[in-house]
């Protein structure tokens, strides 16, 4: 009967051990692929489980692993300690406490563990080699990928069935990578995707040697083929976002950083950083926003108030973007950059107030000089022009053209108009002394004549595409007139052939143009006529002014002028033009 009760007991244990067995490897294999694939929270709960159920020494070993591989060295070591005690024979514990005097820089003790644990077990065990080349590969700064492919070539030695080559072959590809020898780093882990096809990180590995040597195109190729493998595995997702993100797909790139972040179940705030980012990059401004809220308290980084600054800048949440890069402003000096000030000087703008205009200008002036992607001169020359300080404007579309290396037709056009309204003003609102007239009239000839050169250059660089301007030489000859109010002949003479050539291109058909020229129609042949009596040609005259009526037949100055004595040339009304090209404002 006894006998029976121990066979009885016996089958049981055996029975209970043939499943529980497979079940708890199966477990610790789930949990270091988890590891792998950077799915850290499920990794601890699997392995504190098991360490908690079955603290063998083992056991420890891989919840020690998991706090090494997430950056827990402190965790980690306490861990190993404990597996080291609990079977002294079992030298993957000292292996791991190798790994964490890695990861504090002790390279000696490393050194030491590693070659101490190699020795205990004669060379013979595979683990222990395998455990220890990888050891000497997980850190950036005290990594040892000569060791590391000494000891798992010992491994490989014992690997007489190929049970761990897809391991051991994506290892020594981690150890030529750390050598930066990507030739050998591929074929190892081709080697690895030859044993195992299915091996996500394989792809996955090559992909991210193609991102280290920009070749993107290819990276994104081997990121796809990961993905493929395994959709689960999170590393893939943040290396193509990288990838993307490097070629401009920036949409694409916040869409597979918060894979990424969905697949690796990771709150680490970094990370979530890295998603703004990205999100602000895409132009997704709120999505931006949206993950740096979860970040409040949980990190002390004055980069979240940069983003914020810059985000709530393109929401159009200016008093929100203002404080925030104010403040970041104040508390990080030392890693303030041109688009600070920019974004800063751009909600300033927007504000609407006299103190805000001002301090737009103020903060666009810091940026413009270090700005790399914009010329924000421009952008100051727009801000200036549109309160009416064309002095300024001037000064700022003429610093645009000079530091641009391509500058736009319409810079040409602003400069021209902002010294052409300027010129009337001097005297006026500007530091010269209104008795001043020899001076007055001085500067207003610079203005004017500056004016010409701008509408000169403007024509030339617009004809030699093969299109045309009309305008351009309407506010020349009228430049080109004010410029000599003393000697009304020379500016007529100079004035006339720029008349006619406006007159000449704004009648001549254009379906393409939709300008509607009949005021200035209108005021050119006024002048024209009053450069004919000037000349005392009074049929020339009369042709003008028939031209004027044919327009506007109600025209009260040129009946009275055909009717009773003729009048001085008509002034070129100083308006604004058509712009040539739509007006492009600076990161709008």
């Amino acid at each position: 009967m006894m006998n029976n009760q121990k066979q009885s007991l016996l089958t049981f244990l055996f029975v209970g051990a043939t499943i529980t067995t497979p079940l708890v490897a199966q477990d610790l294999k789930t949990a270091l692929q988890d590891i792998e694939a950077e799915r850290y929270t499920k990794a601890e709960q699997e392995l504190t489980k098991l360490a908690t159920s079955s603290p063998t020494a083992e056991n420890q070993f891989y919840l020690g692993y998991y706090f090494l591989r997430s950056g827990q060295p402190d965790k980690a070591k306490a861990v190993f300690e404990k597996g080291a005690a609990a079977d002294a024979k079992n030298q993957l514990n000292n292996v791991g406490l190798a790994g964490v005097a890695l990861a504090k820089k002790d390279r000696s003790a490393a050194k030491t563990l590693i070659d101490n644990a190699v020795a205990q077990t004669k060379s013979k065990d595979q683990a222990v080699l395998i455990r220890a080349g990888e050891m000497y590969t997980l850190s950036d700064q005290t990594n040892d990928p000569a060791e590391a492919l000494r000891l798992l070539t010992l491994a490989q030695e014992k690997d007489k069935k190929g049970e761990q080559k897809d391991e051991i072959e994506m290892l020594m590809g981690d150890a030529y990578f750390l050598k930066n020898d990507g030739g050998n780093a591929i074929t190892k882990y081709e080697n690895a995707l030859a044993a195992k096809p299915s091996l996500a990180e394989a792809n996955y590995k090559i992909g991210r040697l193609y991102l280290r040597g920009k070749n993107y195109a290819k990276a994104q190729e081997y990121f796809k083929l990961a993905i493929q493998n395994d959709a689960e595995f999170a590393p893939t997702y943040r290396a193509y976002a990288d990838a993307l993100a490097n070629s401009r797909a920036y949409k694409a790139a916040a869409t597979n950083y918060e894979l990424y972040i969905q697949k690796s179940g990771t709150t680490d705030p970094e990370l979530l950083l890295d998603v703004a980012r990205y999100k602000f990059l895409a132009q997704d401004y709120q999505g931006a926003i949206s993950y740096l809220d979860q970040l409040k308290g949980k990190i002390n980084n004055p980069i979240i108030d940069r983003m914020y600054g810059w985000a709530y800048s393109a929401l159009g949440k200016n008093t929100e973007s203002v404080e925030a890069l104010n403040r970041f402003i104040s508390t990080a000096p030392q890693k303030v950059m041109s688009d600070d000030y920019k974004y800063l000087g751009r909600a300033y703008a927007q504000l609407g107030t006299p103190e805000g205009d001002s301090l737009s200008i103020a903060n666009l002036e810091k940026a413009a000089p270090m700005d790399t992607t914009e010329n924000l001169y421009r952008e100051i020359g727009e801000r200036y022009y549109k309160t009416k300080r064309y002095d300024k404007a001037a000064t700022y579309y003429a610093k645009t053209i000079a530091t641009d290396k391509k500058p736009q037709n319409n810079d040409f056009l602003w400069l021209g108009l902002s010294s052409y309204q300027y010129a009337p003003r001097v005297g006026r609102d500007s530091v010269i002394a209104a008795t001043d007239t020899a001076q007055i009239r001085q500067v207003k000839q610079q203005y004017y004549l500056r004016a010409d050169s701008a509408f000169a250059q403007m024509a030339q660089r617009i004809e030699a595409d093969g299109k045309k301007y009309p305008l351009a030489y309407y506010y020349r000859a009228g430049s080109n007139y004010y410029a000599y109010p003393n000697d009304k002949e020379k500016g007529a003479t100079l004035a006339t052939p720029l008349y006619e050539k406006f007159i000449e291109q704004a009648t001549a058909p254009d379906p393409a143009d939709k300008t509607d020229y009949k005021k200035y129609l209108i005021t050119s042949y006024k002048a024209l006529a009053g450069f004919s009596i000037l000349k005392k040609d009074e049929p020339k005259a009369k042709e003008y002014f028939d031209k004027v009526l044919a327009l506007d037949p109600n025209d009260a100055d040129v009946k009275k002028a055909l009717e009773g004595p003729k009048p001085a040339p008509a002034p070129a009304t100083p308006a604004a033009p058509k712009a040539p090209v739509k007006k492009k404002v600076a990161g709008k």
